[in-house]
């Protein structure tokens, strides 16, 4: 997938996720609020504590009538059976997403509505914006507004209050007052929304960060699992080692990541009443992708079914025709991509004490005689995909492999390992590894090629690197 759909993916995702959520916690923090101001204001309202309030602040002399008691009194029911209406709605779940979060605005804009016009109208009790104020900031402490949302349900009811104060705007002796005057007087207004906002704003960023790691740690969780699956079923493609019989072979592999590109694939396969039971030629194909991780792993998968079905179509067929379709394969479906690879591949014929190979740009292995010699088994064609069918030219070797003899070949992660003082391994180092000291029999060349890659290089791996020996014994049967 290019990486700006994936990104797109990953994006829609969170987008997605946070807002499921965001609709969860609103209709439970919207069942709160509306439930808590039902509750409060019916107790205020049953207990006389409202109309209590009311009489201390009026101004000596003067006597609330019957009329201002009962607009009071419904005014209050009015709001109180709003807040219990909502809370009954989003108890029974039946209203969600963008329609519940329409539901919070217009319930705080009727509170304010109410608040205002019952200031306006000289009732008794009414607290205005500051009651503005007060139910902005608790709708703000329990609901998950962003700073947006938590201006939306302001502006009607700062609306109504600026149309009202240029309307009916008086001062303390009944003059009209000027248009400064009310101009400055709407401007103050628009502060009652300023504590609700900023709250709110802190709030959702804490929020979002919040959920934002959640998330991050989700997913790197479920990355985890599933590399831990994907590794399992790559290295279930790798052949299982032969310990016994006339030839062995084994192998050591050790990714830069979870899983990488770097690959062996090893069958026996030759046309029948050719060659003897149990002595058909060992053809083995050691494969190392350009890029590391998932890519190259997902590579190494096609290339596995393109090797089985050439030794199936196949059986007899040599290292340099196994490089030649390779290559093809690779040239007209992974170059398009910028993806290479480079390969050895070997064929043990028993049979004539023979190992033919061929190499398209791999590093050189080595093959040990029985004698403690080492000879170099260099590069006899380019990288595969660099080319087209027609222009690529694998140029076959045969060499003798007689009892005794071994086979040690690598990636280019073992070249490549750098110690503390920047310096590569190299071919001269590899060589010396091979040349210096006889087969451990009881780990064999890839635990000793790793060991000592390992004891040169100075921090993680910066490659894959697999490591494989096929072998002789003498006097196997």
């Amino acid at each position: 997938m290019p990486t700006h759909l994936a990104s797109s993916a990953l994006t829609s995702d969170f987008r997605e996720e946070f807002e499921a959520e965001l609709d969860s916690l609103l209709r439970r923090r919207f069942m709160w609020f509306s439930g808590t101001l039902a509750g409060l204001g019916l107790a205020l309202w049953a207990t006389g504590i409202g109309a209590a309030a009311a009489m201390m602040h009026l101004l000596p002399g003067r006597t609330m009538s019957t009329g201002e008691v009962i607009a009071a009194a419904a005014v209050g029911l009015v709001a109180i059976a709003c807040y219990a209406f909502c809370f009954v709605i989003a108890r029974r779940g039946k209203i969600s997403g963008q329609a519940l979060l329409r539901l919070t605005y217009t319930l705080v804009v009727l509170d304010g509505v109410l608040q205002v016009g019952a200031s306006w109208a000289g009732l008794t009790g009414s607290a205005g914006l500051l009651g503005v104020l007060l139910t902005h900031v608790l709708a703000c402490s329990f609901l998950p507004w962003t700073a947006r949302q938590a201006i939306m349900p302001l502006i009607p009811v700062l609306a109504l209050d600026a149309v009202l104060t240029f309307v009916l705007g008086r001062t303390s002796s009944g003059e009209s007052t000027s248009l400064g005057v009310k101009a400055v007087q709407v401007v103050l207004s628009a502060g009652v929304g300023v504590p609700g906002t900023m709250l709110c704003w802190l709030r959702h960023n804490r929020r979002l960060e919040s959920y934002k790691l959640r998330f991050f740690q989700r997913r790197y969780g479920e990355v985890r699992r599933e590399l831990v699956d994907a590794r399992r079923i790559h290295e279930s493609l790798f052949p299982p080692p032969v310990g016994d019989g006339p030839i062995r072979f084994s192998y050591l592999y050790e990714p830069m990541r979870q899983i990488g590109g770097d690959y062996l694939y090893a069958c026996r396969s030759g046309s029948p009443g050719r060659f003897r039971d149990g002595d058909l030629p060992l053809n083995i194909v050691l494969m190392d992708v350009t890029g590391h991780g998932i890519p190259a792993a997902l590579t190494v998968n096609r290339l596995y079914g393109e090797l089985q079905r050439v030794f199936a179509e196949h059986p007899d067929i040599r290292p340099g025709e196994v490089l030649s379709l390779l290559n093809r394969y690779v040239h007209l479906t992974l170059a398009t991509h910028s993806v290479y690879v480079t390969a050895v591949c070997f064929r043990f014929d028993l049979e004539r004490n023979e190992l033919e190979y061929a190499s398209g740009g791999h590093p050189p292995a080595y093959l040990r005689g029985v004698d403690g010699t080492v000879h170099e088994l260099i590069s006899t064609a380019f990288v595969l995909g660099a080319c087209a069918d027609e222009d690529y030219q694998s140029e076959p070797c045969s060499m003798h492999f007689g009892p005794g003899d071994t086979l040690i070949a690598y990636t280019d992660g073992a070249l490549e390992a750098r110690g503390k003082d920047g310096r590569m391994i190299g071919l001269a180092g590899i060589r010396r590894m091979i040349a210096g000291a006889p087969r451990n029999p009881s780990e064999g060349w890839p635990a000793s090629v790793l060991r000592s890659v390992e004891k040169h290089r100075f921090g993680p791996p910066c490659d894959d690197t697999l490591v494989i020996e096929v072998m002789r014994p003498i006097g196997a049967a």
